[in-house]
C-alpha cells in the first residue's frame, strides 16, 4: 500500500497529501517496466529470469506480453 505524504503547497498554503509508492511496490514496478521491453525484443530467456524474480516476489504475471518469435524476412527476388 502507498504511504501517504502531506506537504504545504508554497503558492497557495494549501496542504497537498501525495501517495509515495514503498521500496517494494518500486521495485516491481521497474520489474514489469524491464519485462516489458525484454518481451519487446524477443528476449525469452530475460523475460523468464524477470518472471523468476517476481515469482519470488509473491507477483502473478499474466503473460500477455511473451517473446514471440520473428518473422523471416523476405528477400528481394533477383531480375
Amino acid at each position: 500500500m502507498p504511504e501517504k505524504d502531506t506537504a504545504t503547497n508554497v503558492r497557495t498554503g494549501e496542504q497537498v497529501v501525495t501517495e509515495v509508492p514503498t521500496a517494494e511496490e518500486a521495485y516491481v514496478a521497474s520489474l514489469l517496466r524491464e519485462r516489458a521491453a525484454y518481451a519487446l525484443y524477443n528476449r525469452a530467456d530475460r523475460v523468464a529470469a524477470v518472471d523468476a524474480e517476481l515469482a519470488r516476489l509473491g507477483i502473478k504475471v499474466d503473460g500477455r506480453e511473451t517473446a514471440v518469435e520473428s518473422k523471416p524476412r523476405r528477400t528481394a527476388r533477383g531480375k
